[in-house]
């Protein structure tokens, strides 16, 4: 590639912690930086940047993703940072961080301006705050749904510049390789005894109210009445999410099915664990643009179970229409 062909891409994201729109940086520096091209990420940091340093991105310290006195410093920063490395392309991931490069944008010459490029992860409220991303040469949405959520959002304009470009997975970590007895289903059953005979059932995502766990909760109690036994992990991280595990803790208590439930923190494993589990399972109480834990358990090749609704809705739909439940039906999870 000639001087001239590589490009200086800036990524434009609130940190670099986990969470699907992370990852997508994360895996589309990799891809850029493989191409030829320079790539820096403009964030307010986290753990994911040690990766990307060792992708061959650069990480800058950006904190337009803040809601603070920070963001007014950061449109200044972004300035900077634009004219000081000649960028070519950026590719926001999130409102506020567009809202800053808006701002930005009407600092400089039109000849100075870099091609832009919005890429939505997210069903967004409706409002004018939102409909900030659809202001750029090019909008990306991951999902069909983000792309009819979008044709709603701009109330009838003209959204010909969206285009749908779906999340994928590293097809080397996430290969299809369930059904696995050995490796880390073994090493479990070794630590848990008790899960020796039961099925065992994997909800992954964050920790956080609306992700289904309580409808998890309720399947188990479901099937011990008609004497089915199952263990369930959650994994993610615990970390400031104490009080939210307390009371799951209490509700499995209170149906009797403490036993059932497991929540391991947060793991690197999971292509080991989705090969180890008999089901994943989808839950979640909102659609969400895409569920990349749905995504990687299919490529895996687990049975997936979920609502049918949102992304998670989308990818079953295509690959596994067996496990759709309608969303929030209890008897119908049950029988699934």
């Amino acid at each position: 590639m000639s001087q001239r062909e590589r490009m200086t891409v800036l990524q434009l994201i609130p940190a670099m912690d986990s969470g699907g729109a992370e990852v997508c940086v994360l895996e589309q520096s990799r891809a850029l930086v493989g191409a030829g091209h320079r790539v820096l990420v403009g964030s307010a940091g986290g753990r994911l940047e040690s990766q990307l340093r060792a992708a061959g991105a650069e990480a800058v310290r950006l904190h337009c993703g803040m809601k603070s006195l920070h963001w007014f410093r950061s449109i200044l920063q972004l300035r900077r940072v634009l004219l000081s490395e000649r960028v070519d392309v950026v590719d926001v991931h999130s409102r506020l961080p567009a809202w800053c490069l808006w701002f930005v944008l009407r600092l400089l010459p039109a000849r100075q301006r870099p091609l832009v490029v919005h890429t939505v992860h997210g069903l967004n409220s409706l409002g004018y705050y939102s409909r900030i991303m659809l202001r750029a040469s090019c909008v990306v949405a991951v999902s069909e749904c983000v792309r009819e959520h979008l044709r709603v959002m701009a109330g009838g304009q003209q959204t010909a510049g969206v285009v749908v470009i779906y999340r994928g997975v590293d097809s080397q970590r996430f290969s299809r390789r369930w059904p696995q007895s050995d490796g880390w289903r073994a090493e479990y059953l070794r630590e848990h005894p008790e899960a020796i005979g039961r099925f065992l059932l994997l909800l992954p995502g964050r920790l956080s109210r609306g992700k289904g766990h309580v409808d998890l909760i309720r399947l188990l109690a479901d099937l011990r009445a008609v004497g089915v036994e199952v263990q369930a992990l959650c994994p993610g991280n615990r970390s400031g999410r104490e009080h939210y595990v307390s009371e799951l803790q209490s509700l499995a208590a209170a149906l009797r099915v403490s036993d059932c439930l497991v929540f391991p923190g947060l793991r690197e494993d999971l292509e080991s664990i989705y090969a180890g589990v008999d089901v994943v399972l989808s839950l979640s109480s909102s659609p969400e643009s895409f569920s990349l834990t749905t995504a990687e358990a299919l490529a895996t090749g687990v049975p997936v179970v979920g609502y049918d609704h949102g992304g998670a809705g989308e990818l079953l739909r295509r690959i596994f229409s067996g496990g759709l439940v309608r969303p929030g039906d209890r008897g119908e999870l049950f029988e699934r």
